[in-house]
């Protein structure tokens, strides 16, 4: 992925070129609550994009909902609540400010990698029947920046980013159709979520459930996630995650 804005459904790193690769399982990583915590890094940056791009005193959030959304979204409730037309000049106008205000927001939030993570994908990326993607409600250049800031962006090949859907559903729809005209594998997708579930019931796909995030086990059993584990230091995930 790169740091610009793209109407590709995968933006760069694009997917290797080796079509011999392409029947592999694909793993779709959620990123916050499941890889790592930015500590309302998202937030603070939104905030400070709507004073700067449209001169507000003030930014009024109550009300609108962050987990589980994409960014698309987010602007255009931001845009909204603050009686700003949500329109696509708009919306690019506050995507770029929030893009240039996250690069510093998330240095300078405290955050981490979530217990487990790194031992996790370093093994995964180990095996050739699996390959990493990460499949995230974050805008695509805020998720590299995440990734990159936390030394994880190197074992990801692909990034689907909420630059196009302004449903989560919607968003796994477009990935998993780009992986099927290729003729890919199945899918697995890693959430801390309902809506990470959801995403994965959308796209006949296993869900595994972690409970580091904004979401309860209780929730996530009431969803029927597949297989659900404290955090992924629980070595049964990595079983999971290697089922073919």
């Amino acid at each position: 992925m790169g740091a610009r804005a793209s109407g590709h459904p995968f933006p760069t790193p694009a997917p290797p070129g080796d079509t011999s690769a392409v029947a592999r399982r694909t793993l779709f990583f959620d990123i916050d609550g499941t890889l790592l915590l930015t500590r309302r890094a998202g937030r603070s940056a939104l905030h400070q994009a709507m004073r700067e791009e449209f001169g507000l005193a003030e930014v009024d959030d109550q009300g609108i909902r962050f987990g589980g959304r994409t960014d698309r979204e987010l602007v255009a409730a931001f845009l909204r609540t603050a009686g700003i037309d949500p329109s696509p000049l708009n919306q690019g106008r506050l995507r770029r400010r929030y893009v240039s205000a996250f690069r510093q927001a998330v240095r300078s939030t405290p955050g981490g990698v979530l217990p487990g993570v790194l031992d996790l994908i370093r093994e995964l990326s180990q095996h050739s029947q699996v390959r990493l993607a990460v499949m995230t409600g974050n805008f695509p250049e805020t998720a590299r920046m995440k990734l990159e800031c936390f030394g994880l962006l190197e074992y990801f090949s692909w990034i689907v980013g909420g630059d196009l859907d302004a449903s989560r559903c919607d968003l796994a729809r477009r990935a998993a159709a780009r992986l099927i005209r290729r003729g890919g594998g199945g899918f697995t997708v890693i959430g801390d979520t309902v809506h990470d579930v959801r995403c994965a019931r959308a796209i006949d796909a296993r869900c595994l459930a972690v409970c580091t995030g904004s979401g309860t086990r209780e929730e996530l059993e009431r969803e029927k996630a597949d297989h659900i584990v404290d955090d992924l230091t629980d070595q049964s995930a990595l079983a999971y995650l290697l089922q073919a």
